[in-house]
């Protein structure tokens, strides 16, 4: 049992004990440090002891108790200050005690014991085992953790190496033979890898060093061995050498290839899909920078050495392509990213880089932008024609407009110069019997009554031909403008019919119109009316047969709050469904023979979903015809 002490006096302030008559005369002269009990109990040391100590009262008295023979450890401080261990034996009589210091063996100790700790914990935390083997007695030692590496309990290796050999690989016995051969013959340390099968019969890897253990003689006694489990690591090795194969064989299945430049060697580096990318012989080409340069297109030669600077510049991959001439003279071309590898200390140390034979994308990209410019080219004179074409469009809807008008305005026009020459020539009559003094009383009053009949036709029929002045003044200036404004659609509608009566007349067929007569819409009158006029023509040329009196109905409706629903049908013959999809194409037209050019319905439905925002559509009604759905929005958006 450890018995610590009280500290003791200072050094040089503990005064010397008296000594008795019956001390030994050769207590102070022992070369050891040594204490005496007194008659009293106490306990007095003698010199060797007061030069190492200072003094004996850092002892507890019970040690003056203890009989001959007793070993005790106490740690007191020593004259300098430092705590020291101290091995006391009793012997006797008479009662003396020697003081052992062990201060230092007592650290070793504990040294020993926590390297032996720090070991264990190292070969814990690493998952190391280690295992011994003894030459003479032929006993196999393994730790926990060794047995936890080889996968099997601690019963399986009670023969000694014939159970270790035992679990052993087939194809890796000699290995592990040759190893303790190796160190047996010639101690020295050596390190191998093996295989095993656990107690599952699962394959696992071992990586192991193995070294020899002499005796103080230099005999060899035993073999120490350390093994981790590697398996992890032999499968990862195995799944990265799978995964090189198969990235090979991905540049060789993508026709990729890589190239690989040592910084500081100079050495360039292909496979054998970069010679075919270059269009190089792998025999007579040799893969240098100076003969790389050489194949590239002088006009690309800068911006390769640009991409190189760049990499190892800034350290980061770059993107770039390129031109090469084969030995044919073709001109091949070549896309290509690069980037840096470092080594462990962040060095750089490689350029790595993988290419593509880009040629027949360059070349169809080319093509296709020569395509696309034949194609914008003719895309822009189809709008000119286009925009030709709408302009004669609207100015043929003008001039059937003043046709249709000028067919209105003779009827009122013929009745007002009737009437107003039947009026001149009766007022001459009644201006002669005037001069004559023969005008009657009956002759005035007819004359009269005549008069007020022909004023009042002349009026009707002049107020008939300033409405359809108006009205087609203001038609036409909504067909030849894009004014937006706010107009009643029914009045509007009928003035549209109205400046159409005579192709409407003139082909036997009636259009109907349903309409409310306050719903309004404010949008652009011109558009509206030219989506109106074209829908009416077309069913007039289209969808009728010859012999048919056919009718068209056009039903305008409010759809909602925000939305102008215009269904415009007829009892026709219809649209075949294989034209349906195509109605509204450009130059689409089945009465091309009738001279149609067929760009009425693509002008209705650009006008309807450009002009107006909305939407036009077709479907087929079985049984009574073709309906157009035009949608509109109350109010128009703004052209932009």
């Amino acid at each position: 049992m450890d018995v610590t002490g009280a500290p003791g006096q200072e050094t040089g302030s503990v005064p010397a004990a008296p000594a008795p008559s019956s001390e030994p005369p050769l207590f102070d002269a022992l070369p050891v440090a040594a204490l005496l009990r007194e008659p009293d109990g106490r306990l007095r040391g003698n010199r060797r002891f007061l030069d190492r100590y200072g003094s004996a009262d850092a002892f507890t008295a019970n040690l003056s108790d203890a009989v001959p023979g007793t070993e005790r450890e106490v740690t007191i401080q020593s004259a300098t200050g430092e705590p020291r261990d101290l091995l006391v034996r009793v012997g006797g009589p008479p009662w003396i005690a020697t003081v052992e210091d062990v201060t230092e063996q007592r650290r070793t100790t504990r040294r020993l014991e926590l390297a032996t700790e720090n070991l264990e914990e190292a070969y814990h935390t690493a998952k190391l085992g280690y295992w011994e083997y003894g030459i003479q007695s032929g006993e196999l030692v393994l730790s926990d953790a060794g047995l936890a590496v080889l996968g099997h309990e601690r019963g399986r290796f009670a023969g000694g190496f014939d159970g270790l050999l035992g679990i052993l690989h087939p194809d890796d016995r000699p290995r592990f033979g040759n190893m303790l051969e190796s160190v047996v013959g010639n101690p020295q340390r050596v390190y191998v890898e093996y295989r095993v099968h656990d107690r599952d019969g699962r394959v696992r890897y071992v990586s192991a060093s193995c070294a020899p253990r002499l005796d103080a003689e230099q005999r060899l006694t035993h073999v120490f061995g350390v093994l981790m489990d590697s398996t992890e690591r032999a499968e990862a090795a195995a799944q990265l050498e799978a995964a090189k194969q198969r990235l090979e064989e991905a540049y060789r299945t993508g026709h990729l290839g890589y190239w690989e430049y040592g910084i500081h060697s100079g050495t360039l580096v292909w496979n054998r899909e970069a010679f075919g990318i270059y269009g190089q012989d792998p025999d007579r080409f040799e893969p240098t920078f100076d003969n790389l340069l050489g194949i590239l297109h002088p006009d690309d030669r800068m911006s390769f050495g640009n991409m190189l600077e760049s990499v190892i510049g800034n350290s980061r991959r770059v993107y770039v392509e390129y031109r090469v001439i084969d030995p044919a003279g073709e001109v091949r071309y070549v896309s290509s990213s690069c980037a840096p590898r470092f080594d462990l200390d962040g060095r750089l140390t490689h350029l790595f880089g993988v290419m593509l034979d880009t040629t027949e994308r360059a070349r169809a990209a080319d093509a296709l932008r020569a395509a696309k410019d034949r194609v914008e080219q003719a895309y822009r004179e189809l709008q000119a024609a286009q925009d030709s074409l709408v302009q004669t469009e609207k100015m043929a809807s003008l001039g059937q407009l003043v046709a249709g008008v000028a067919h209105e305005v003779n009827g009122p026009v013929g009745v007002a110069l009737t009437t107003a020459s039947h009026l001149l020539s009766r007022a001459e009559d009644v201006k002669r019997q005037f001069a004559a003094n023969a005008l009657t009383r009956s002759a005035l009053a007819g004359f009269l009554e005549v008069a007020q009949e022909a004023g009042q036709l002349l009026v009707g029929n002049t107020e008939r031909i300033a409405a359809l002045v108006h009205m087609f003044k203001q038609v036409a200036a909504d067909q030849t403008g894009d004014e937006r404004r706010t107009f009643y659609l029914r009045e509007y509608t009928e003035d549209v019919l109205l400046s159409l009566h005579t192709q409407i007349g003139s082909s036997g067929h009636r259009v109907e119109l349903a309409c409310p007569e306050a719903l309004q819409l404010e949008s652009f009158p011109g558009a509206f009316a030219r989506v109106l006029t074209h829908l009416v023509r077309n069913s007039l040329t289209h969808a009728f047969r010859p012999e048919q009196s056919g009718r068209i109905t056009i039903d305008i409706h409010a759809d909602g709050d925000d939305w102008i629903e215009v269904v415009h049908s007829d009892d026709g013959q219809g649209i075949l469904e294989a034209d349906l999809p195509r109605i509204f194409d450009p130059f689409f037209t089945t009465a091309r023979h009738a001279g149609c050019v067929g760009l009425g319905l693509h002008i209705a439905y650009n006008l309807a979903t450009q002009t107006l925002g909305g939407q036009l559509s077709v479907r087929n009604d079985p049984g009574h015809g073709a309906v157009f759905t035009l949608r509109v929005p109350r109010q128009a958006p703004d052209l932009g």
